[in-house]
């Protein structure tokens, strides 16, 4: 099994910005914007008006009437569906090349990160609250069931509850293609195959205390001394860092998919059954 940390969120376009902790500690994943997609902003079903959160966190570049690449798609309550739900996420391009070349496959692990930093409603609008830091978090998982190329999708039945996908839209560059989730996870059934996690946690928390949010603290055995494989784009070994206080990487700004062979890494299921229990 592999273990794929999968960056995603809305920091490398519309100008950036980080996706919002609500006051009340929740995680509110935000994708980027996306001019093919039949979804905007508005549909979808958040705590807050989400529209008008990001006009303010955007400072006016990103409304609710923005097209949305709601991507991964893995909450069936993110919107008011007609059809099947299946958790789904979509990738091309060299992220799929990446994929592609570590043979990610079914019963493979996605873990979803992002770019995310506290806000606050003053004075009749939302803004990051002063001094919060920038923090890579985990916000999400997927299992992969199935990978099916979207020519697929778009011309077999079976997968007609996944057209709505974004990456059913438009033209994607490289072999594009959908991950669909699991119902449950196969080696944890308690949980279901795809998820959010709710709220802000240390153990999501990826940047280490007091870094710039590329500056990860990361389990001991995560460190590649002596190991046959390395978390792919990081096989640098000046990236890692061995304190008396952990291990810490400065993860790469390259690439959206680093993957880990838990083959090498055996400690890593471990490792996710206590992200689930957060």
């Amino acid at each position: 099994m592999k273990i794929i940390l999968s960056r995603k969120g809305v920091d490398s376009s519309a100008g950036g910005f980080a996706s919002p902790v609500l006051p009340d500690g929740s995680l509110l994943p935000v994708a980027i914007p996306d001019k093919r997609s039949p979804v905007r902003y508005r549909e979808v079903n958040a705590p807050v008006n989400l529209g008008r959160l990001l006009k303010h966190l955007s400072k006016d570049r990103c409304s609710g009437w923005d097209r949305v690449h709601l991507d991964p798609d893995i909450k069936a309550e993110s919107l008011n569906r007609r059809a099947k739900f299946q958790p789904a996420f979509g990738q091309c391009g060299a992220a799929q090349s990446h994929l592609a070349s570590h043979n990610v496959s079914s019963g493979d692990l996605f873990l979803f990160f992002g770019w995310y930093r506290q806000v606050e409603y003053y004075r009749r609008r939302w803004r990051y609250v002063p001094d919060a830091p920038d923090l890579h978090v985990i916000f999400g998982w997927m299992q992969i069931s199935q990978v099916v190329p979207v020519e697929t999708v778009l011309s077999d039945d079976r997968y007609q509850h996944l057209r709505l996908h974004p990456h059913c839209f438009g033209s994607f560059s490289g072999s594009n293609t959908i991950y669909v989730g699991r119902d449950q996870l196969s080696f944890n059934t308690v949980y279901p195959g795809a998820g959010y996690f709710t709220s802000l946690q240390d153990r999501l928390t990826l940047t280490a205390d007091n870094s710039s949010r590329s500056v990860w603290r990361v389990p001991d055995w995560m460190h590649p001394a002596g190991k046959e494989s390395i978390l792919s784009y990081h096989q640098d070994f000046s990236r890692w860092t061995v304190k008396p206080t952990g291990t810490f990487l400065r993860s790469a700004a390259r690439g959206q998919e680093f993957v880990l062979d838990t083959a090498h890494y055996p400690q890593a299921l471990e490792w996710v059954a206590g992200l689930l229990a957060a």
